[in-house]
């Protein structure tokens, strides 16, 4: 009966928590909502994504609080009254306007304190659950799949060089740990223009092997002053410097996860996102990703861990 239960929330995209089972696996939303109940007052603990003995009682004492049932449990009812969306069914829609260099200078330079476990994703900090632009990042995404041939067998203007180009970036050994989920599934659409950025995130544009930051990469590849930087310069900056800015600078749960899941599965053409056998057919996954076909739910389980790097 217990498992079935765990099958029955998982497919509407909720997350259990069972007093006979304290801890358990990462999950982007459990983490989300450790944040959001530090926010409130309530101590979870540390902001890991896992649900220990302080998540549980956090919960329960934010449940009591609110007059909800004091089941321990990140139920719908508690993620609703967190503000913590988890919907399979969102449609795609530009919930902030693109921001201006000036609104992602301004995100950049802001700094949390670096003592913290998650020192980006601190309590209400300026760079924690930010709304996307999420028709731009659509339509940036749909822009790159048609030129570099990144969308799935049988579709227009699919090259099996570049779906594979794809699928490759998406399980990749350089794990991207520290990014969110539309971080990597926007990026891997770029083929040969990714190539700069990620070798200089990795230490590659450098004899001396130096790993360049985010916005420093995105700088020395747009500025053509880092290796390959040719295929960048021509298509990034001159067709979605804003969007790749916003999307590429944030971490793990810097983003909304009700709304990157929507413009993800609305890029792939996932209709039922809690249909395993579709989601396992249409989404190609990354590497954290399940492997029973939840991976295109809100609230899924993942492994490993996703963590901010501070930079």
């Amino acid at each position: 009966m217990f498992i079935d239960m765990r099958a029955a929330a998982a497919a509407l995209g909720i997350v259990l928590i069972s007093s006979a089972c304290l801890a358990g696996p990462y999950n982007p939303v459990t983490q989300a909502a450790q944040s959001k109940l530090a926010s409130e007052g309530f101590d979870p603990g540390t902001l890991d994504g896992m649900v220990g003995a302080k998540t549980a009682a956090a919960v329960t004492s934010f449940q009591q609080k609110s007059g909800l049932p004091q089941s321990g449990a990140l139920d719908a009812a508690t993620l609703e009254k967190l503000g913590i969306g988890v919907s399979t069914a969102k449609p795609v829609a530009d919930w902030i306007a693109l921001p201006s260099q000036a609104d992602i200078d301004k995100l950049v330079a802001a700094k949390n304190d670096p003592a913290q476990p998650y020192s980006d994703y601190l309590p209400n900090a300026p760079a924690a659950a930010l709304s996307l632009p999420g028709a731009a990042i659509l339509a940036a995404m749909n822009q790159s799949a048609d030129i570099y041939g990144g969308r799935r067998p049988g579709e227009p203007k699919h090259t099996d060089q570049g779906y594979k180009y794809t699928t490759d970036c998406l399980k990749t050994n350089y794990a991207p740990t520290d990014w969110s989920d539309i971080a990597i599934h926007y990026y891997c659409q770029m083929s040969k223009p990714r190539a700069c950025y990620t070798y200089a995130l990795s230490g590659k544009s450098t004899p001396s092997g130096f790993k360049y930051q985010r916005p420093a990469a995105y700088r020395g590849c747009a500025d053509g002053g880092l290796k390959e930087a040719a295929d960048f310069v021509a298509f990034v900056p001159k067709t979605q410097p804003l969007v790749f800015q916003y999307v590429m600078f944030g971490q793990t749960h810097a983003f909304d996860h009700e709304q990157e899941q929507a413009i993800i599965n609305a890029f792939y053409g996932v209709k039922n996102p809690a249909d395993k056998a579709e989601c396992a057919a249409k989404r190609p996954r990354r590497t954290e990703d399940p492997t029973d076909g939840t991976h295109c739910l809100v609230s899924k389980i993942m492994s490993p861990r996703l963590a901010g790097k501070g930079d």
